[in-house]
């Protein structure tokens, strides 16, 4: 590390620049470092902000902790009652309900994904585009 430092002991002569072009360069450097400053506080302000959660995200969720509560629910009253008639009623009801939030929350995803995608191959968004 050491042998880096004394091979280079007069850099300004061994430029082959005058002291403008140097400047120049300097003034480059300078720029870019404070573009790229400029850069780094806005990617760290944008990762300061809490994004809200979607709704579509927040029925998903919400249906699916209603599910496991139910199911979990379930099966300790089974336990306890030893009586398995409730399954025949509930749990096809509460997985209904799943399955219904979980196919709602995919196709708007699906949507969601096919605009942005139109948006890279800068094709416009139109209705006939999403009849399939």
């Amino acid at each position: 590390m050491r042998g880096e430092y004394e091979a280079l002991e007069n850099p300004v002569e061994e430029t082959a620049g005058s002291a403008s072009e140097l400047n120049e360069q300097l003034q480059k450097l300078v720029t870019e470092n404070r573009r790229l400053r400029k850069q780094i506080r806005q990617l760290k302000a944008a990762a300061a902000v809490k994004k809200k959660m979607e709704f579509s995200k927040l029925i998903f969720v919400g249906v699916s902790i209603v599910t496991m509560v139910i199911t979990v629910f379930s099966c300790r009253m089974i336990w306890i009652t030893m009586d398995t008639s409730a399954l025949a009623y509930l749990i096809p009801a509460v997985f209904a309900e799943m399955a219904t939030g979980t196919g709602f929350y995919y196709s708007k995803a699906k949507a969601e994904n096919k605009i942005k995608l139109m948006a890279l191959s800068d094709v416009q968004p139109e209705a006939h585009n999403f009849d399939t």
